[in-house]
């Protein structure tokens, strides 16, 4: 998008300068400033100027064509706290709900599909990563998906403790610590895509367990967690708590607490 672009969009919009600028939240002279580009704009800037005047754009198509927001979205809009994830979840649902018994809304649908798609909503870098990781996994097969998020959510889980470790020790960064990080965020993967697969497996026994059932499921995601790295550990450290009969033991009871919490606080309150 070049300075002259924007402008025009922006004139097409009957859009002052003063109103695109508190839609994007920025002063004045930074908009009047990207319009005097004779070039391109940079690729973030872009990105948000176009997303910006496409919804503008689809607004005014909405009012060209004599279709007001629908009133009840506009009234519970104003009550939504943005910035409370679970008020916007709550929302979303809400929405949904309402939508598909609004004659209102179902107008408002199917006239969008008739307008140009919008463009991808700019998002920030570890946002945009997280969908992109999202969008990879979903072509997975289902019974695979638990794995792939248990990788890759261990895996991050590593990295972010490395990076916090060598900031608390004030270490040295040599080869020898990155090769260590980045086997431990391999074996973090691995043990997480192990507590993934026991998911898959334990899930639909699980089921028949009524209200025990995500204690169950966090009981088989700790226990194979642990066992995934114990017996390696086991095998190849002579020293290892887990070469006797108490050190397991103490595994197991350690598993079981942590499986507990797992069970509560990730398949009972925040599995969807």
């Amino acid at each position: 998008m070049t300075g002259f672009e924007l402008q025009r969009r922006r004139l097409a919009l009957g859009m002052s300068v003063e109103e695109l600028a508190e839609v994007l939240n920025r002063h004045r002279e930074e908009v009047e400033g990207w319009e005097r580009i004779e070039g391109n704009l940079s690729g973030a800037t872009a990105r948000e100027l176009d997303w910006a005047l496409a919804l503008a754009e689809h607004e005014k198509a909405f009012v060209d064509a004599g279709i007001p927001p629908c009133p009840w979205v506009t009234e519970h809009e104003k009550a939504v706290n943005f910035k409370d994830p679970k008020a916007v979840t709550a929302y979303l649902e809400g929405l949904d709900a309402h939508a598909s018994d609004c004659e209102h809304c179902q107008k408002r649908r199917a006239f969008a599909e008739t307008l140009p798609p919008l463009p991808k909503m700019p998002l920030p870098p570890y946002v945009g990563l997280v969908g992109n990781v999202k969008e990879k996994i979903d072509r997975l097969p289902s019974w695979l998906q638990p794995a792939a998020w248990g990788a890759v959510g261990i895996g991050a889980l590593t990295v972010v403790r490395g990076v916090v470790m060598v900031g608390l020790r004030r270490v040295a960064i040599t080869p020898q610590l990155l090769l260590g990080l980045l086997g431990a965020i391999l074996v973090g993967a691995y043990m997480g895509a192990v507590g993934g697969l026991a998911y898959s497996v334990a899930k639909k026994p699980a089921a028949r367990l009524g209200r025990f059932r995500p204690y169950a499921l966090g009981l088989a995601c700790a226990y194979a967690y642990l066992v995934a790295f114990g017996v390696p550990d086991a095998i190849i450290d002579q020293g290892s708590m887990l070469r006797s009969w108490s050190g397991w033991v103490i595994f197991g009871l350690v598993g079981t607490v942590f499986g507990l919490v797992v069970g509560q606080s990730l398949f009972k309150e925040g599995e969807a």
